[in-house]
C-alpha cells in the first residue's frame, strides 16, 4: 500500500472495524495501539490485519476487515 493518502484510509477503515484499536499510517507503514497501550508496527497490510486481528477473530472477520480497507484505499 503507497503513499500517505491510501494508508490513511487504510487505517480510518481498520480501526472503524476493530473498537479499542487506534490505528495511524506512519511513513512506510501503520501502528497498531492497543487499549493497554500495547504497539505494534506493521510494515504491509497483512502485517496491519494480523496486529488487528489478534484477539482470535475468525479468518471470515480477517477477510471482511481485508476487503474493508482495500475498499477504502481504492475510494480516493
Amino acid at each position: 500500500m503507497s503513499g500517505p493518502r491510501r494508508r490513511a484510509a487504510v487505517a480510518r477503515a481498520v480501526q472503524d472495524g476493530r473498537a479499542g484499536l487506534v490505528v495511524r499510517a506512519v511513513p512506510g507503514g501503520w501502528t497498531v495501539a492497543t487499549r493497554t497501550g500495547r504497539t505494534r508496527v506493521a510494515r504491509t497490510l497483512d502485517e496491519l490485519l494480523d496486529a488487528a486481528n489478534s484477539s482470535g477473530r475468525s479468518a471470515d472477520d480477517r477477510a471482511g476487515l481485508r476487503d474493508r480497507a482495500l475498499a477504502a484505499a481504492d475510494g480516493l
